[in-house]
């Protein structure tokens, strides 16, 4: 699949290679090091450790990505791809508003559940904090995944305004930032989460046709 306007896949996703057997040991790379950072945190996932598993020499690696950088923004640039193509499909479906919007809240909240997506996103989230690098391809991140949210409301909301479905997509995505936290893949809900799908979707729904109609 061909990402498009992606600024940060320009910048450091590694070398593709032309040869077939090339492109399958890029892929392997990157299947590896997605593995590492699920299952065993970001802390192990380093050059030395991705080119053990993959079989490869380290240097051999460097071929492909030259740095760690480079390396995680591969790994994430496929999830991205994944949403927006999802979002797109809502969006295609032409349900209408309440029934898209109650379908991408179950589809966020299964999303919070999966290992994957819990220990790529809350564990990447919560270390940028500390590593300038990672910070910046999260901040990318952020910026195209809320950008597919958007383009989503201003498909399904007539006449809601760029920055409004923008202001929607901001808050769409700190809740559930919040709620991977909460009550993410292995974490306990507690009775206050009772039905919170319900609220989320009404509060979504108000935020949207209100904000449609100023």
């Amino acid at each position: 699949m061909e990402l498009k306007n992606r600024n940060f896949s320009k910048k450091a996703v590694g070398k593709l290679g032309t040869r077939k057997k090339g492109l399958e040991t890029r892929q392997r790379i990157i299947d590896v090091a997605r593995n590492i950072l699920i299952e065993q945190g970001y802390e192990n996932f380093v050059l030395r450790n991705v080119a053990l598993e993959a079989n490869i020499k380290p240097g051999n690696l460097q071929y492909y990505f030259a740095s760690k950088k480079e390396l995680l923004a591969a790994v994430l640039l496929p999830e991205i791809g994944r949403y927006e193509d999802i979002y797109s499909q809502f969006s295609e479906r032409g349900t209408g508003v309440d029934r898209t919007v109650s379908a991408l809240v179950d589809f966020l909240l299964k999303e919070i559940k999966l290992k994957s997506t819990t220990n790529i996103w809350y564990v990447v989230w919560a270390q940028s904090a500390h590593d300038d690098d990672l910070a910046e391809i999260m901040d990318e991140w952020y910026a195209e995944y809320m950008g597919s949210l958007k383009a989503l409301f201003q498909d399904i909301v007539p006449g809601i305004s760029s920055q409004r479905a923008g202001h929607a997509a901001s808050i769409l995505t700190a809740v559930m930032d919040g709620l991977t936290n909460q009550i993410g893949h292995a974490r306990k809900r507690h009775r206050i989460h009772d039905k919170i799908d319900q609220t989320l979707k009404q509060t979504l729904l108000d935020i949207l046709q209100s904000q449609a109609r100023d």
